[in-house]
């Protein structure tokens, strides 16, 4: 079974509410949930998570329920990450090396790159135990557990939504690229609708899960595309850009759009009827998991290194009629 954002979802992926428990005050900054400098106690449980997006709603409840979990566990927690918009490989990478040499205990991160594998198996080899949040947990990836998400399921859950509407559908896929999680994503709703005979997929394109480029990228699907009547992605950072560029374009009502999260305007587009379905997870819950996880695997003892260990996060689609009682519930 493969794991792994949204990016949100939960990529901003992977999708959520927000104040601020230990966040990023520059690159190479930490701040511990209990206010501490970089570090902790000699002999002490010291995780640190890295956080692609701390500013984006659905990677703040993320950290926020860590950092929740770590104070009820009684184990030191800092969390670092990028200060803008955009998710920032190269500053999460520097801040995964300074935990190395900080000689964390643990060290929690989504993958953002293919440099992440050779970087947490270095962490590894250090004796530092490695979580991934939305990665794959195969060989390569340097990840003792990974929580995330099983594609092949998610893919047959989209296509599942896609298949409720009539006629012929002509899909269109946003993803954050073409390799790591944008491929997984691509992967899972291609083997979906390779079972169906009603839905093709007729273009791709690639935003970074970067939000400047989703009204950009979406205009350019759909000029390249103009078939398009159905488009998906598994990013919540995509929601404003698609829907302003299907509205600019005359095209609401004939473009359903599936989207991530409630956040970034999923809520109101899902409302006046711009968004179809969005994808909804038990973040908070993979937050406290990717924690627990963690710190019991270094309190167990056993060394770091080995297969991983693959925890599932929740998910389900959303409905105009039922999303706010599933948030209510506890779903993001």
């Amino acid at each position: 079974m493969r794991s792994r954002f949204l990016p949100m979802a939960l990529a901003g992926t992977a999708a959520v509410a927000l104040a601020l428990t230990g966040c990023s005050d520059g690159p190479g900054t930490t701040t511990s949930a209990s206010g501490a400098a970089d570090g902790g106690a000699a002999g002490a449980t010291s995780i640190q998570f890295v956080n692609p997006l701390p500013n984006y709603p659905a990677w703040r409840l993320i950290g926020d329920c860590m950092a929740d979990e770590a104070k009820t566990r009684g184990v030191d927690f800092s969390e670092t990450g990028p200060t803008g918009q955009a998710m920032d490989p190269t500053t999460m990478i520097e801040q995964i090396q300074g935990a190395i040499a900080n000689k964390k205990s643990g060290i929690i991160t989504l993958p953002a790159s293919d440099a992440f594998g050779p970087l947490l198996d270095q962490a590894r080899d250090a004796g530092v135990i490695t979580t991934t949040m939305y990665g794959d947990g195969a060989d390569g990836s340097g990840a003792d557990i990974n929580v995330g998400i099983d594609w092949t399921e998610l893919g047959a859950i989209y296509v599942a939504e896609v298949e409720k509407l009539p006629g012929d559908k002509k899909l269109g896929l946003i993803a954050p690229g073409d390799t790591g999680i944008g491929k997984s994503f691509m992967d899972g709703v291609k083997a979906a609708v390779a079972d169906t005979d009603d839905i093709e997929i007729v273009g791709e394109v690639y935003t970074g899960d970067d939000s400047a480029k989703a009204l950009a990228q979406t205009n350019a699907l759909l000029t390249a595309h103009p078939e398009v009547n159905v488009i998906a992605t598994n990013m919540g950072t995509v929601t404003q850009g698609a829907v302003s560029a299907i509205e600019a374009k005359g095209l609401t009502g004939k473009v359903s759009f599936i989207g991530n999260g409630p956040d970034n305007g999923g809520k109101e587009a899902i409302e006046s009827g711009a968004e179809y379905r969005f994808l909804l997870q038990a973040l908070c819950q993979a937050g406290k998991d990717a924690l627990d996880e963690t710190v019991d695997r270094i309190e167990s003892g056993e060394a770091a290194g080995g297969p991983a260990k693959l925890i599932t996060v929740g998910t389900k689609m959303a409905t105009k009629d039922d999303y706010a009682e599933l948030i209510e519930q506890g779903w993001a």
